[in-house]
């Protein structure tokens, strides 16, 4: 896993840099345009007039300095300065100084955008906090208008690093070289969209001195696969593997209850057992003969089922009937195994406070923002809607974990899982996911990986990158317009096979 660093982290890696090895700050604005020079002369050696737009901070002075190294290595690079010259940093003037003082030429306000081979994006870094208005506003509209490629310099001007939110307006980049580590923002939509493709650069900071006040968020890999599948055996019978007990599907609702249990079946859980409406019995036992099927008794009395399982799943295709609260509620009052709760499940304990009491210590949760808005109103005093989780997801998820103790995979674009304490950020999958039954298919990666005996907090991981690579699989073989749930499902073998030949 690497590293996604808000703001202040970035700025603490920094300190620690310039003050614990004592590498000067101008230091690693020079290394910063070595970076910006090296990646202009290799990804664009056809561009000879390169507009530089520099503001006051010392993302400015990062990018005086790239102006002067690009005319050293034979370009033609002019700077347009945005901002008052008495409001610049101690490092962006002395820049400024260095590249008039080797000839550099600085553009008057009034310059035209027009005629350049590429724009360099210099006018604010990560530490962007206020809104965007005014002459930078009108700067950035320019930059967009021009038909000319973008690179930014650590992340493009109006992105907030720490959401990846847009503060007023924003540059479209082509391209984004940021420093050591990528940032948040850069992850989270709608900043992700506006870097395209993203450099990271070294450019001699180490973690090894730096203490952050707070965790970083971990970005998951491809590679962290092989450290959270649970192990396989040669001499292993259907009951290594573990039995999963599904609760799921009212009448009507069999599709979640099939797109879960085959999901889990294909994950490797050694027995299925789908508890559902007895009216669902043929649509189940002929889509999934591997799959136990049983009918939810009338009393809803589950202790023979609970007793059988090593894992709960519960809550696809669930409705907020008064039988479906009463299942939930003596799974949440007797269960004290892994569970996991979804879709159905979480509007119960959103819509009634005394489940929501029930909850117990490691259960994985796992809302799409809409249930999150619902479910907020729980776990704090005021419910958040749907666009204050998505401006922030992060910060959603962990308030959500730290007031239930519990895992939170909070669904998404860029999902994300959190046990409050640490928070890891999916960067795969697609818009081809975005598609009735693709919770379900998660639903039931995870509890197999439960009923395997997956550490939770791992298996919510593990659950999350399988579910997306899968998905990443079929958008490459379907295309991402012709998917539906059941080939997230289908192509999870590729992802498996994949993993274990490494």
């Amino acid at each position: 896993m690497k590293y996604l660093l808000n703001a202040e982290q970035m700025k603490a890696c920094d300190l620690a840099t310039i003050n614990h090895f004592k590498l000067p700050s101008l230091v690693l604005m020079e290394r910063a345009a070595l970076a910006v020079r090296d990646v202009v002369l290799e990804r664009y050696p056809n561009a000879r007039r390169i507009l530089v737009i520099c503001g006051s901070g010392n993302n400015g002075g990062d990018g005086y300095a790239a102006a002067r190294l690009l005319n050293l290595a034979g370009r033609v690079a002019e700077v347009l300065f945005v901002g008052k010259h008495d409001h610049r940093t101690q490092q962006t003037a002395l820049q400024a100084e260095i590249f008039q003082r080797y000839g550099g030429v600085e553009l008057p306000d009034e310059a035209s955008f027009k005629g350049y081979d590429l724009i360099l994006d210099a006018l604010f870094g990560i530490g962007l906090k206020a809104e965007i208005i005014g002459r930078y506003a009108d700067v950035i509209s320019a930059v967009n208008r021009v038909d000319t490629p973008v690179i930014a310099i650590d992340i493009p001007s109006g992105v907030s690093a720490d959401t990846g939110q847009i503060c007023g307006c924003a540059v479209q980049a082509d391209l984004t070289v940021t420093m050591q580590y990528q940032k948040l923002g850069q992850s989270l939509y709608p900043g992700a969209a506006l870097c395209g493709e993203i450099l990271v650069k070294d450019v001699g900071i180490t973690d090894l001195c730096v203490k952050w006040d707070s965790e970083p968020v971990y970005a998951l890999e491809k590679k962290d696969l092989e450290d959270l599948l649970p192990a396989r055996y040669p001499d292993a019978n259907k009951g290594t593997y573990g039995k999963l007990l599904l609760i799921a599907g009212t009448e009507g609702m069999a599709g979640a209850a099939v797109l879960c249990a085959g999901a889990a079946l294909r994950c490797g859980c050694g027995l299925v057992k789908v508890l559902s409406a007895e009216k669902n019995r043929v649509i189940l036992q002929s889509s999934l003969p591997e799959a136990l099927f049983a009918p939810w008794p009338e009393d809803c009395d589950l202790t023979e089922h609970l007793a059988w399982a090593d894992a709960v799943a519960i809550g696809p295709g669930l409705d907020t009937t008064l039988q479906c609260r009463h299942l939930l509620e003596f799974v949440l009052s007797r269960w004290d195994g892994p569970l996991i709760a979804d879709a159905g499940a979480l509007n119960l304990i959103a819509s009634d406070a005394a489940l929501s009491k029930l909850l117990r210590p490691d259960t994985i949760i796992t809302p799409h923002p809409g249930e999150m808005s619902r479910l907020s109103a729980r776990f704090q005093t005021v419910e958040s809607s749907v666009l204050e989780i998505n401006a922030d997801p992060v910060h959603s998820a962990v308030a959500c974990a730290d007031a239930w103790n519990c895992i939170c995979v909070l669904k998404g674009a860029r999902t994300v899982i959190t046990d409050s304490r640490q928070v890891w950020l999916n960067q795969y999958g697609n818009e081809g996911m975005a598609a009735g039954g693709s919770g379900d298919v998660l639903t039931g990666i995870i509890g197999s990986l439960l009923a395997q005996g997956t550490d939770p907090v791992d298996a919510a991981k593990a659950g999350v990158l399988l579910h997306a690579l899968s998905g990443d699989a079929a958008a490459g073989a379907l295309g991402t317009r012709a998917m539906k749930a059941g080939d997230i499902t289908a192509f999870l073998s590729r992802i498996f096979m994949d993993a274990s030949s490494k």
